[in-house]
């Protein structure tokens, strides 16, 4: 994928999101040629398959893919980037370990700016590795 959009030679980053980024579907100027950026958030909606770290990112940039921005466009390069950085990382589970079943949630109130909508996160792990 990093190949196919000429991020190959990019500089890798270790932080998947901006911390505090606010992305708006109503702030600066549309993209000229949106096909690109759905062309790369499809991608990575197919990644997240096996990828759980991306998946939150994924989906905020999946709301914007009806009319995006450069910041939009700019946010999945940096994701991009991430995917550089840790592209070999790997789930790992230790023998002996106990195989139980954790999930944690939360939540952040009306965070949203164009529907003022709340969006709730959750991880479940299984042993010592993340499944969903």
């Amino acid at each position: 994928m990093l190949l196919k959009y000429g991020m190959l030679s990019c500089k890798s980053i270790s932080t998947l999101m901006e911390t505090n980024l606010r992305l708006c579907s109503h702030e600066e100027k549309h993209l000229e040629d949106p096909t690109m950026h759905r062309q790369l958030v499809g991608s990575l909606i197919s990644l997240t398959m096996t990828r759980l770290d991306i998946s939150f990112a994924v989906g905020v940039m999946s709301r914007y893919m009806q009319k995006p921005k450069k910041p939009h466009l700019e946010a999945i390069r940096r994701i991009l980037r991430y995917i550089k950085c840790t592209v070999n990382y790997e789930l790992m589970y230790k023998k002996g370990e106990a195989c139980e079943v954790y999930g944690y949630c939360d939540v952040d109130y009306a965070r949203d700016h164009d529907t003022r909508r709340s969006t709730t996160g959750y991880v479940f792990s299984l042993g010592s590795a993340a499944i969903s």
